[in-house]
């Protein structure tokens, strides 16, 4: 009996993903229609799983009167598929809003694209495992070489030969933070769960972190709450910065920007991406940048200041006093160090990715790194690996360092990158069975993969 004879284990699956936001729902999509297209599904024990209850995008921060910031094309098929029965046309068609959506005459809300984004992952529940996250990912090896991974969920263990990381980006959660959060201190991601914490009115001094779109939101959010809140908004830098919103500097969500950022060397990558991701990080609208001036000239004209800046400024020390916070801060120019007391903390610090994702610790031994240490991803998302046989990892949303901005949190490319994911997994079929057929808007296509064996 050899090691893929083992009993015990639950179920062997044809393709396992971990996740099941944007990025998996959009690859489901791909899987779906490919079916639909060929009357038939490839891998039939396909398995997607999500540790949340359901697909809700962003649920803890869907703030009223916030709007995405990309254009509805961008949706999880369009650009792949503008045919598909799963875009966002398609969604306004069904829910009755397809003409009122042309009179609106701004971008989507979030709440509303929340909405498209459940009502797809609805028409692909038999794709999601709910309420079962991904524990641990242990290696299945033979005489030192790497055949498969078993999967370790809440409710079972899986095996399979081709895994999809869809699990996203982590919050970025600054050292001095670490230590204390629960409670009122908290990251945006878990802010409509804490803000409220224990029920009764809103807590009264708030600090909130951040120079993005999250925290301009959450800053905003907390002086409309109630009329005594009191916000220390504190920056590294000069304060709130406009998103670059200009058709130039989006050109670098185009697809054909991934082909160039790939190719680039790692370090070079690298000085790259922190040159663009203003597009997409660390700055807010023109409209919530006018408003919060606004906010902040109007307390200096009544002299009730609600609002307080703090830029230049970096968090020293933390340390809980009672019910509250005592927080240093400190000028990184002059030095001058200053104490506030506040009652809760909001994290709009956004989100990172690993070099190496943590769930993929057991299998150091077989990955492959590029030079700066981050984990080796192919144009086609495929992770490389050594020592293996026969399985295959893609990364789907999680290479940001190798593909740039684009697989940061970004829309742009969900549905191109899903077709990648789909046409490298049919190639990994056994080539007496292989029928990829190229996909028009994809090019260059993939190479031919080493054959795989007929088994699980």
């Amino acid at each position: 009996m050899n090691q893929f004879e083992i009993e015990g284990f639950r179920q062997d699956l044809d393709v396992a993903s971990v996740g099941f936001g944007p990025a998996g729902i959009a690859l489901a999509c791909a899987l779906e229609d490919e079916a639909e297209d060929s009357a038939k599904k490839t891998y039939p024990r396909v398995r997607f799983f999500e540790k949340a209850r359901d697909s809700t995008w962003h649920g803890a921060f869907l703030l009223a009167g916030t709007d995405i910031n990309h254009h509805v094309f961008r949706d999880l098929v369009t650009p792949r598929n503008p045919r598909s029965r799963f875009s966002f046309a398609m969604y306004l068609k069904a829910k009755g809003r397809l003409y009122k959506f042309g009179l609106l005459g701004r971008p989507a809300s979030r709440v509303e694209w929340s909405d498209y984004i459940a009502w797809v992952a609805a028409q692909l529940k038999d794709y999601v495992s709910y309420d079962e996250g991904v524990i641990d990912i242990l290696p299945v090896t033979e005489n030192g070489t790497l055949r498969a991974v078993d999967l370790v969920t809440t409710q079972g263990t899986y095996r399979t030969r081709r895994l999809v990381l869809s699990h996203g980006s982590l919050p970025r959660i600054p050292d001095a933070f670490s230590a204390h959060l629960g409670g009122r201190v908290f990251h945006t991601s878990q802010y409509l769960k804490n803000v409220h914490l224990g029920g009764g009115p809103i807590a009264q001094r708030w600090l909130v972190l951040g120079s993005g779109q999250s925290a301009g939101e959450a800053v905003a959010h907390l002086l409309g709450a109630a009329p005594t809140t009191q916000v220390h908004s504190v920056h590294r830098g000069v304060g709130f910065g406009v998103g670059q919103l200009g058709q130039f500097p989006n050109m670098a969500f185009l697809p054909e920007q991934v082909d160039y950022f790939h190719q680039l060397e790692p370090a070079r990558r690298s000085k790259v991406f922190e040159e663009i991701r203003s597009t997409n990080y660390a700055g807010i609208d023109a409209d919530e940048s006018q408003a919060l001036y606004s906010f902040l000239y109007e307390g200096e004209v009544s002299g009730h200041q609600r609002l307080n800046l703090h830029t230049w400024s970096t968090v020293v020390s933390l340390e809980k006093v009672g019910g509250a916070y005592s927080v240093l801060l400190r000028d990184s120019n002059t030095g001058v160090e200053t104490t506030l007391y506040v009652d809760g903390i909001v994290l709009g610090t956004g989100y990172e990715q690993l070099p190496v994702p943590p769930l993929l610790t057991l299998l150091q031994p077989w990955l492959q790194r590029d030079e700066d240490g981050t984990l080796a991803v192919d144009r086609h998302y495929r992770v490389g690996l050594q020592n293996s046989e026969g399985l295959h990892i893609f990364a789907n949303g999680t290479s940001e360092k190798t593909h740039g901005i684009s697989d940061a949190q970004s829309f742009s490319m969900v549905a191109l990158r899903a077709q990648h994911l789909t046409d490298g997994l049919l190639a990994t079929q056994p080539k007496a069975v292989a029928n990829v057929v190229a996909h028009p808007t994809l090019t260059p296509r993939l190479s031919t993969p080493t054959r795989v064996e007929a088994r699980p």
